[in-house]
């Protein structure tokens, strides 16, 4: 049934990926937004990840918190993950590798649709 869905998730949620790409800890990610050079707190920003088993919306938000919630995806949505920490826009590489590490005891890079949300703390 997992898979069902997880196919039903690709084809509802096809995601464009150009030369704004990029590939970070075995994923493809593309930026929704336009990245200033100085990040407000509170501003958020949202990537598609696509790994060879999901496709996953990551949202980062700019914050001295370093948490992180994955949401489960609703009948015709996609997985979010929600993530609060200190970014920078010269960081930002080593930022999503570091919130995908700590996705790696939920099962990230094949994270299931999980059954209700999880909180999760980002070290590093």
């Amino acid at each position: 049934m997992e898979w069902i869905e997880r196919i039903k998730r690709k084809r509802r949620c096809r995601v464009h990926f150009d030369s704004g790409s990029f590939r970070v800890y075995g994923c493809l990610a593309a930026p929704v937004h336009m990245i200033p050079d100085v990040i407000p707190i509170n501003r958020e920003f949202d990537f598609y990840l696509q790994s060879n088993y999901d496709v996953y919306l990551l949202r980062l938000v700019n914050s001295t918190e370093k948490t992180g919630d994955i949401c489960p995806a609703g009948k015709d949505g996609i997985i979010y993950i929600i993530c609060r920490l200190p970014i920078q826009k010269d960081t930002l590489l080593k930022d999503i590798e570091m919130v995908l590490r700590a996705l790696e005891p939920f099962g990230f890079l094949n994270l299931h649709n999980p059954k209700h949300g999880i909180a999760f703390e980002i070290k590093g």
